[in-house]
């Protein structure tokens, strides 16, 4: 994470903390349970451990492990289609950072208008830690079975 994304005294960086109205990150003592980066490799798709859930409209990260210093995650990511949904690399830096208002602009032809549907990355307050298979995350590559059916 660079230090753009660090407040002064070290911690992540929040933007629009008023707007969400709620803390992005969670407390200290949860990132700090979250496995560092490649700390799960060695366990079964269906048996790591789902940390934290952050979603955006059609959008859903499901993070099974953080590295605090660089604010890059390992998660279940999909983005509005489940189809497609799968694991990969984010930052979560950068997921709190996406904002746009929408509202109401002109549009073209002259005389109509756009409407801009709000973004905003939130943190699922109510999610407890479970297992991927607990979880039960949309389709992609989820679950064990359909990460074998690709061998």
């Amino acid at each position: 994470m660079s230090t753009l994304h660090r407040s002064i005294t070290g911690s992540p960086l929040e933007r629009h903390r008023t707007v969400r109205g709620q803390d992005f990150y969670p407390p200290a003592e949860v990132l700090a349970r979250i496995p560092g980066l490649y700390g799960t490799e060695p366990v079964p798709t269906g048996d790591k451990t789902i940390w934290l859930h952050y979603f955006a409209g059609p959008c859903a990260w499901w993070v099974a492990e953080y590295d605090p210093a660089s604010g890059d995650a390992f998660s279940y990511s999909c983005l509005g289609d489940p189809d497609n949904a799968e694991w990969g690399y984010t930052n979560l830096a950068d997921l709190e950072a996406l904002h746009s208002p929408g509202g109401i602009t002109p549009g073209q032809p002259a005389g109509t208008v756009r409407l801009l549907p709000r973004l905003l990355v939130e943190r699922d307050l109510d999610w407890p830690p479970r297992t991927v298979t607990a979880a039960r995350l949309p389709a992609g590559l989820s679950t064990p079975d359909q990460q074998e059916a690709l061998t």
